[in-house]
């Protein structure tokens, strides 16, 4: 995220090319994909990684802006999810299981907090009510 900022702060427009090619990566990616089930899903990851290399032409801004371009291909500011929102699901699973690098899989869990994706954990059980013992 360093290296995006400082970038940015150096007028440095060829990011927002590159942010609409991650942008057409991903939707041509969870199009390719739509209906795998998480594993295959969290498999192919890691052989999509190196395209964010390539794509933000830097080994680190690469693997930062991988997770979060991918939620954003799936979000929209003015309606949020919507029917996007399982998929948003699988996908953190995924980025959370992959064999991507620690930088991706950091990034993807700030995503996933950023976009409010945490499942809730489940409600503890209702206490059992007491019986009355009528001695």
């Amino acid at each position: 995220m360093h290296e995006l900022l400082q970038r940015l702060g150096r007028g440095d427009t060829r990011l927002i090319e590159m942010c609409q090619q991650a942008n057409r990566a991903w939707a041509d990616f969870l199009d390719e994909l739509r209906g795998a089930d998480t594993v295959t899903l969290a498999a192919r990851l890691q052989f999509f990684e190196p395209n964010f290399k390539r794509i933000f032409e830097s080994e680190t801004l690469g693997p930062t802006m991988m997770p979060w371009t991918g939620f954003a291909t799936l979000y929209d500011i003015e309606r949020g999810w919507g029917e996007n929102k399982q998929r948003a699901l699988q996908l953190a699973q995924a980025f959370a299981t992959s064999h991507c690098s620690a930088e991706a899989k950091s990034e993807a869990r700030s995503a996933v907090i950023s976009y409010e994706l945490e499942e809730a954990p489940p409600p503890p059980p209702a206490p059992e009510k007491q019986k009355r013992r009528g001695w």
